[in-house]
């Protein structure tokens, strides 16, 4: 059973990966003409475009939460042919905490790129990423040092350590 559920777990890996991939360059608007990016669009937009149509809930504000439905769905997935529903819901929450950390870091570099504040991309990461950089901020005013604000650091740690505990929980838990 195991001979062939790995290159199952293995393609949705990978396939999640490129979901990924494909998100991050939409957001950074690269040339659809490209040859990787056409690629990536052609293996993700027939997924994307069913979540859409099934998930009205999906957008929210201009903002396509298809790749999020869709990670966390494969996640899932995968989860369940590895394991039990217990470990499928960590994964699940240790994918929406994987994908906040690559938002904390999108804000953090935009922070350092001159971008339009008033593009719909950036103020919605900004809205998502602010109110606990700016509690991190106000509880440990030590992390902005010269100038240079070390708070996203403190969250990404913060957030490894939950999903790091919330694993080893689960390890656990299956060896009891």
């Amino acid at each position: 059973m195991n001979f062939i559920l790995q290159p199952i777990v293995l393609f949705i890996q990978i396939y999640i990966w490129i979901v990924i991939i494909a998100t991050i360059l939409s957001m950074l608007q690269a040339d659809p003409r490209q040859p990787l990016v056409e690629l990536l669009h052609r293996l993700t937009e027939p997924a994307f475009r069913f979540i859409r149509q099934n998930m009205p809930f999906s957008v929210i504000g201009g903002l396509d939460l298809s790749p999020l439905v869709l990670i966390v769905g494969l996640q899932l997935i995968s989860s369940l042919l590895t394991g039990n529903i217990f470990v499928a819901i960590v994964g699940i929450i240790s994918s929406i905490i994987y994908s906040y950390i690559i938002l904390i870091i999108i804000s953090a570099i935009l922070s350092f790129v001159q971008v339009d504040p008033y593009n719909p991309i950036v103020q919605i990461i900004n809205r998502l990423t602010d109110p606990p950089l700016r509690f991190v901020r106000q509880k440990l005013p030590f992390v902005v040092i010269g100038g240079i604000d070390l708070s996203p650091i403190v969250v990404i740690f913060a957030l490894q350590l939950i999903s790091g505990l919330l694993q080893k929980m689960t390890l656990v838990l299956l060896a009891v």
